[in-house]
């Protein structure tokens, strides 16, 4: 893992650009020039000039289009894939979302594994993330090392166990909270049933003195409702609000049990919804309100969640999932139709996480957080609807250049800056010191 984003100019040349701009522009042979880290020129190939001393990147075949983001993640959790698999509801609620042989896990094992969700995520296209967890101060590091767009927040509750805010105090002073930076904190309360009112209070004041975002689980759980309603507060929604936790500064991950009002609510306050449909799924089997609250007015973006209840981190499949479980939650076949889904993962997303001036569209000025997919797969033919094709037809598999920065992190669908068979070994060191090796589905007997 290596150094700054490239001062070099790079002239990204012959492709077809989906832009995300205002007017959504979609040019054909078309250019990105990119001046350090930051996006010089969008536009026809044919308006730039490639001098000597530039890098040329030839783009034929391929569309070039924002990096993806992930509004709501847990990134070194994808060291428990596949541990979690066909759970009641019963079986979540009571452990707290526990893992097996979680207890035994160290800081460093969090370090490899937010490096394996890291690139596994920029393999797939997402160059941005807002990650929140235990042991942020360790995994920031390593989101830092593998090059992604990060807003990181270590997680606060203390109903259930004790309150670690020097913790949190420590990862906002490392890394502060200006939006601009590659990796900047938030603020991570971990949900309305886990967290006192005491402590929504003093998350919203430390949120005003530091000017960090807040990140929070809302409604997520059948038992968080009944704990929020045993606490006095109609809803999870209704509770955040009583404390100053709703607001444009806020994401609320999930939101799937909302009462009445609460829709209303949201809109009224500006707050973002983080959307996660496969985990919702999966966990509780249910999906979010997502085309009532799009009626409503409210900002929604898309987030992976965990691989626990994921088991992958692949945001064009959670746009997808999020197209189709929505349609069939409302009723409607025509409901959150493929453009919008498309600026959920990327404009929108953006925006929820305070980003809208950095990345989420290919435009002069911005961030060059980029992706180059291959058109030419049999599976994205023909191109008639080019959200469409995006939305439900690709795949994290036909990314094959991704650029965060300026700086080309994954060349020709490898990553140039980190040693993944190395990260492969290492995470069967770590489930062999903890006595559960996974077993290879290759190995003989």
């Amino acid at each position: 893992m290596t150094g700054s984003p490239t001062a070099a100019r790079q002239v990204l040349t012959g492709g077809t650009v989906l832009t995300m701009n205002a007017r959504r522009d979609l040019i054909a042979d078309a250019a990105i020039v990119l001046d350090g880290p930051v996006i010089a020129y969008v536009g026809a190939a044919s308006g730039v000039r490639v001098e000597p001393a530039d890098i040329r990147v030839d783009c034929r075949g391929l569309l070039l289009m924002p990096g993806l983001v992930n509004a709501h993640t847990h990134t070194a959790m994808g060291l428990y894939r596949g541990l979690a698999e066909d759970r009641p509801r019963s079986g979540w609620a009571p452990a707290r979302y526990a893992l097996p042989h979680l207890e035994r896990a160290r800081p460093e094992d969090y370090y490899h594994g937010a490096l394996v969700g890291a690139v596994e995520m920029l393999l797939n296209g997402v160059t941005t993330i807002a990650d929140r967890g235990g042991s942020m101060d360790v995994m920031a590091e390593a989101l830092d090392a593998a090059g992604i767009r990060a807003v990181v927040a270590h997680t606060l509750h203390d109903i259930d166990r004790p309150l670690e805010l020097e913790r949190a105090r420590r990862v906002l002073a490392r890394w502060g909270t200006d939006p601009r930076a590659r990796v900047h904190a938030g603020l991570g309360p971990h949900a309305p049933d886990t967290c006192s009112d005491a402590l929504l209070r003093q998350v919203r004041a430390l949120a005003g003195d530091s000017g960090a975002r807040i990140y929070i689980h809302c409604a997520q759980s059948d038992l968080e409702l009944a704990t929020v309603r045993a606490r006095g507060y109609a809803g999870a929604v209704h509770c955040l609000h009583g404390h100053g936790i709703l607001g444009p500064d806020v994401v609320a991950a999930h939101c799937l049990y909302l009462g009445a009002g609460e829709i209303a609510l949201l809109a009224a306050t500006g707050t973002w919804v983080a959307h996660c449909p496969a985990s919702n799924a999966k966990i509780e089997a249910r999906i979010a309100p997502v085309a009532a609250m799009l009626a409503a007015g409210v900002g929604v973006a898309l987030g992976t969640d965990w691989a626990p209840t994921n088991n992958t981190m692949d945001l064009f499949d959670e746009m997808k999932t999020a197209g189709l479980l929505g349609k069939v939650a409302a009723d409607d076949a025509a409901a959150i139709p493929a453009a919008r889904l498309l600026e959920m993962a990327t404009v929108d997303g953006a925006r929820a996480l305070g980003l809208a001036d950095v990345c989420g569209s290919l435009e002069p000025g911005k961030r060059a957080d980029i992706v180059a997919l291959a058109m030419d797969e049999l599976h994205l033919h023909p191109w008639h609807d080019v959200a469409a094709n995006l939305v439900y037809a690709a795949k994290g598999q036909d990314v094959r250049h991704v650029w965060v920065d300026g700086r080309r992190l994954v060349r020709d669908r490898r990553p140039v800056h980190v040693d993944t068979a190395a990260l492969r070994e290492e995470t069967t060191r770590i489930w062999r010191r903890l006595g559960a090796a996974p077993r290879d589905p290759r190995a003989r007997g």
